[in-house]
């Protein structure tokens, strides 16, 4: 019985980890960033010329490049983000298979759950985009790394291994470099380990000249071709007015999980001789990202990978100081803690990612007491979205004519949903010789964060305007379109 019972925990980061991945993964529409991770390259344009004009690095791009051999419309979404979802759950187990190396099973276990219950990498799980494998790829250079200084048998092959998949993790997103400082320090250990130092320079060359090669194959020509946009991009991200990370955490783990998190990392300093390989770890992407970049977004992911080794720490911590206060009651109300931090934890990211009947952030949520307030802020990704689009293409196929549209979505989502002959009037002004209808297609809650349309809020179309079509969600109407001919058209612009 007792095995059963130590089983449990274990048993509920793996239940955890698929359930909140993998359940509802295809309910969505595509979001912003999902299709630009498509690999839809121009009539004529060459695969290389694709990924060197792309903002990131080519494995994303790769990967739905694979799929669209099963699926080349890319209309399946559930299908699409599978493969980011599987590199999600394999990154927690290599995640636990790490930390249980270097700090034993129980710290293992509380980082995992910590990270798999997290709502960043929730949303992450559940997108079509490259921090799946960032994650993965980072994580399986650790591991290796860590076998090659723990087990003589994968001495060698654990380097080269380390070396090659770090190298990937960079190939995915550049933030694969901020695991450096735990490289290195393992690297190092490694060095000091090893018997015979001819040798062991001989292989560390070696092994860094594959990592700088797979590197240098697509970075040196990416740098060399780099569009005057991607560096605008980068420009626009260092110099951007100032956004509060702890309010972009707080998005994706809401209410009081931020002050568990502030209290269980400052008590996993009081192991630093235990975890100061981490804390380097944490400090590294933490300093960078908070004093050079304007707006950092989700890629505070960086270090709340390390940090959440911190907690583990941290609650092991609180442990000992239970036991030490109360010995006979301690087994019993750490359990019940535990439990209260991974349960409200995992209930939080089911309400906020699975659960879809309010769409969280763009509408305000309640659960019993809970309440989740609506977010306008950028860097919302993997949340529940969905706006009939797929039916919307339908309903303007069905016209078979040309004609223009206009929307208060993102110009990103309608590129990608809107038919190609219909012109988007924001991009291109109406043609009063133009035969084809117009269409207004007004999205309630949108990605955008729009309300108007024209200037003009939702309750000036529906007072004046007859819909041709309606998608609702649970009751809720969510999208709505007009029709207009070029004569009534012309009236709504003058406002009469």
């Amino acid at each position: 019985m007792k095995k059963i019972i130590n089983k449990i925990p274990l048993a509920y980061l793996i239940l955890a980890t698929f359930w909140l991945r993998l359940i509802n993964i295809g309910y969505s529409n595509y979001q912003g960033d999902e299709i630009k991770a498509l690999y839809r390259p121009q009539d004529g344009q060459s695969m290389l010329n694709f990924l060197l004009t792309q903002r990131k690095g080519p494995i994303q791009f790769l990967v739905t490049y694979l799929m669209s051999f099963i699926n080349p419309d890319y209309d399946n979404e559930f299908l699409l983000r599978l493969p980011f979802t599987i590199a999600s759950i394999f990154a927690i187990y290599f995640f636990y298979k790490f930390v249980k190396i270097e700090f034993g099973q129980k710290i293992a276990l509380y980082s995992s759950l910590f990270v798999s219950l997290n709502g960043l990498f929730v949303a992450f799980a559940r997108i079509v985009q490259y921090q799946s494998f960032v994650i993965l790829f980072s994580v399986l250079a650790l591991y290796f790394f860590s076998l090659s200084t723990k087990y003589y048998g994968w001495r060698i092959y654990g380097l080269y291994l380390g070396m090659l998949l770090w190298g990937l993790s960079i190939l995915a997103h550049y933030d694969g470099i901020f695991i450096a400082p735990f490289v290195f320090y393992l690297v190092y250990r490694w060095y000091v380990n090893s018997r015979n130092n001819k040798q062991t320079i001989k292989h560390l060359i070696y092994a860094t000249t594959i990592f700088l090669a797979s590197l240098s194959v697509f970075y040196i020509p990416f740098f060399l071709s780099i569009s005057e946009s991607t560096k605008e991009y980068w420009v626009d991200r260092i110099s951007k007015q100032s956004v509060s990370s702890t309010k972009t955490f707080m998005t994706y783990n809401p209410l009081f999980l931020i002050y568990i998190y502030a209290v269980l990392g400052l008590m996993g300093l009081f192991k630093i001789k235990e975890n100061s390989s981490v804390v380097l770890w944490f400090l590294f992407p933490l300093i960078a990202l908070e004093t050079l970049v304007g707006n950092p977004g989700t890629h505070i992911y960086t270090y709340v990978i390390p940090f959440c080794i911190l907690m583990a720490f941290g609650l092991e911590e609180f442990h000992s100081f239970l036991k030490k206060r109360f010995f006979n009651q301690s087994k019993y109300i750490s359990v019940f803690i535990v439990s209260t931090i991974y349960i409200s934890s995992f209930l939080f990211s089911h309400l906020l990612f699975i659960d879809n009947k309010q769409e969280y952030p763009w509408e305000n949520k309640n659960f019993f007491f809970l309440n989740f307030k609506r977010q306008s802020r950028q860097s919302l990704f993997g949340f529940p979205y969905y706006r009939h689009w797929e039916k919307v293409e339908l309903y303007l196929e069905s016209a078979k004519s040309n004609g223009y549209f206009i929307t208060n979505e993102k110009k990103s989502i309608t590129r990608y949903y809107i038919p190609g002959n219909f012109k988007n009037l924001e991009l291109y002004p109406y043609d009063s010789n133009s035969t084809g209808e117009i269409y207004v297609i007004y999205i309630r809650n949108p990605q955008s964060g729009n309300k108007k349309i024209l200037d003009k809020e939702q309750s000036y179309w529906e007072e004046r305007y007859q819909p041709v079509k309606t998608f609702s969600n649970h009751g809720r109407i969510v999208t709505t379109i007009y029709r207009f001919s070029g004569s009534e058209w012309e009236k709504v612009t003058k406002g009469q």
